[in-house]
């Protein structure tokens, strides 16, 4: 796949600077276009159930899931920089959407619809925005401890929500320990028939995914329990269904909200934003590197914006990158954009011609659907490895799954990366550091928390592990003065093990100059080794290098001990 064919019809350049994701079909061969049909059509079929169970987990009516699948298949493929990324409703972005409009429609689903909208047109200018201000790095802020946590707790949640459904209860609470609470003691109410249909193909998913794991579950659940709703006439068994879905395909429409609506949505259209991308861009990368292909991550921002953006405005809601989706189309064959295409045009004929075959599909059966795609929100072996080796990690996934558990998704994610960023600011206030000792044959180096010592007599060589700013000048002073004040002889040279300070603030500077005075006049000596290229540059700039002298500087430890040791005083010549 790496190596094209020259293109057989050029690209007009001011094509690909309007959309640059053309530059996908250059070389495309005739050889992929069997394979990409098939995987179009494929996709397609098996989206279909998902993205209806997707609105109604929003509570918006089933046609808009479509049209929210629909419009990112015919407009990434244009933006995007991955050959395989298939954009569309998510289950995890659905349930955030679910969590920021539900209290806001109070139960009207057209409502719903427009609130949702909005969500796909805000979070889809957020990505547009970032994407052309190059902020492509901005995802790195959900490291993987915070994104297991909001998974899991996203899980529970969803799997919670669709309770009432499974067991034919309409539930009024909507919070997850108030709802578990109500349903327990309206167990007694659930509707039997209702339940057997759902716990049934709950079942029948499971089964195929432990024992036919090639069969999309999805898809073969759904097309049972049509066949088994018109063959049973489950409807006049008080079994509810999704009823009639208007054919057409979606049409331009500005959502109707007021600003009070954006003002309340703003906060929950970044936590989709972010989001977003989050889980595109890790998903094309995962792609990219298995078919050896690159990625751009700020046009990954600019073609989900986008993407959304026009969703949003043809009644949809905000969509990423589905990993069911695209991994369904690596494996059909699928080589480049053109199944997104393909699949564009299958779903538009559905629209057009075949919406009533859905209309006798359970609302239970739909349940058991996002129940059984909640359980693989929940990424077992992930979590295991967590809690095994990086407990402090595990305790930041338990506090974000607890936070989106009690406060709420948006809640919960920020609650999540806020600790993050507390303990990295906390790491970085609090380095770990080291007196390094002298290995025999393998030079100077940190041999742990056991020695605490004078690295030669009258000499220590202190490694600082982390940049020099503002957070932790003061704390690196203070481990200065009290390793030379421990020293069993009196210090006379002070030298700073360099190699891991990558950067130094003003702030720093300023601190780091007054300690060399402050030291110059106890008598010791500050010295500076293995200062890499861009330390030396920022030193240099900000006047420390010729404080020091050039002659404070060496390229290593070994060379500043060997210099150290060569003093008339330390002799005794």
């Amino acid at each position: 796949m790496n190596d094209e064919p020259p293109t057989p019809f050029p690209i007009p350049s001011r094509w690909l600077r309007c959309f640059p994701g053309l530059a996908l079909f250059r070389g495309y061969q005739r050889g992929w276009l069997w394979a990409d049909i098939v995987a179009g059509v494929t996709v397609c079929l098996v989206m279909i159930p998902s993205v209806i169970a997707y609105a109604g987990l929003i509570g918006i009516p089933p046609q808009y899931g479509l049209y929210a699948a629909l419009v990112p298949l015919l407009v990434y493929p244009f933006f995007g920089s991955s050959r395989q990324v298939i954009v569309g409703p998510d289950i995890a972005i659905s349930l955030l959407i679910a969590s920021a409009v539900g209290p806001l429609a109070g139960g009207d689903p057209g409502r719903a619809a427009a609130l949702s909208a909005v969500v796909a047109v805000l979070s889809g200018g957020f990505l547009f925005l970032g994407g052309r201000a190059k902020f492509g790095a901005v995802a790195d802020f959900f490291s993987k401890p915070v994104l297991v946590g909001y998974m899991t707790g996203a899980a529970l949640i969803l799997v919670a929500s669709q309770l009432g459904k499974l067991f034919g209860i309409e539930l009024k609470r909507m919070d997850f320990f108030p709802l578990l609470s109500e349903l327990v003691g309206r167990l007694p109410e659930a509707h039997g028939p209702t339940l057997a249909v759902g716990a049934g193909f709950l079942g029948l998913m499971l089964g195929l995914r432990r024992f036919a794991p090639r069969v999309p579950a999805t898809l073969a659940g759904c097309v049972v329990a049509i066949a088994l709703s018109w063959a049973l006439g489950l409807e006049k068994h008080g079994v509810a269904v999704v009823g009639m879905v208007p054919r057409g395909l979606p049409g331009f429409a500005w959502p109707g909200v007021t600003l009070r609506d954006v003002h309340a949505l703003f906060p929950a259209c970044i936590g989709v934003a972010l989001l977003t991308y989050t889980e595109c861009i890790l998903l094309a990368k995962a792609f990219a590197e298995k078919n050896r292909y690159g990625v751009d991550s700020n046009r990954e921002l600019t073609a989900l914006g986008v993407a959304d953006l026009v969703t949003g405005l043809f009644q949809g809601f905000a969509v990423t990158g589905s990993q069911a989706r695209t991994t369904l189309s690596d494996a059909a064959g699928g080589k480049t954009p053109l199944v997104s295409l393909v699949a564009a045009a299958t779903l538009a004929l559905f629209l057009l011609f075949l919406t009533p075959l859905i209309a006798l599909l359970p609302v239970a059966a739909l349940a058991a659907m996002l129940i059984h795609a909640g359980f693989g929100l929940v990424e077992f072996d992930v979590m295991r490895r967590i809690y095994r080796y990086y407990p402090r990690a595990s305790m930041l996934a338990a506090l974000t799954t607890l936070g989106v558990l009690v406060g709420g998704v948006v809640p919960g994610i920020l609650l999540g990366v806020t600790v993050s960023l507390i303990g990295l600011i906390n790491r970085i206030s609090r380095p770990v550091d080291a007196v390094l000792q002298e290995v025999p044959g393998r030079g100077f180096h940190d041999v742990g928390e056991n020695f605490t010592g004078e690295t030669v007599p009258g000499l220590i060589a202190y490694r600082f592990y982390a940049p020099l700013l503002f957070s932790n000048a003061g704390y690196f002073c203070e481990r200065v003065r009290s390793l030379i004040e421990q020293s069993p002889t009196p210090v006379r040279w002070f030298v700073l093990d360099a190699q891991a300070v990558t950067d130094v603030d003003v702030t720093a500077s300023e601190a780091f100059m007054a300690l060399k005075e402050e030291l110059e006049e106890k008598g010791v000596a500050l010295k500076i080794a293995r200062a890499n290229r861009p330390l030396r540059e920022i030193l240099q700039r900000a006047g420390v290098t010729h404080n020091l002298g050039e002659g404070s500087f060496y390229p290593s430890v070994h060379k500043a001990v060997a210099a150290f040791m060569r003093l008339p005083e330390t002799t005794g010549a």
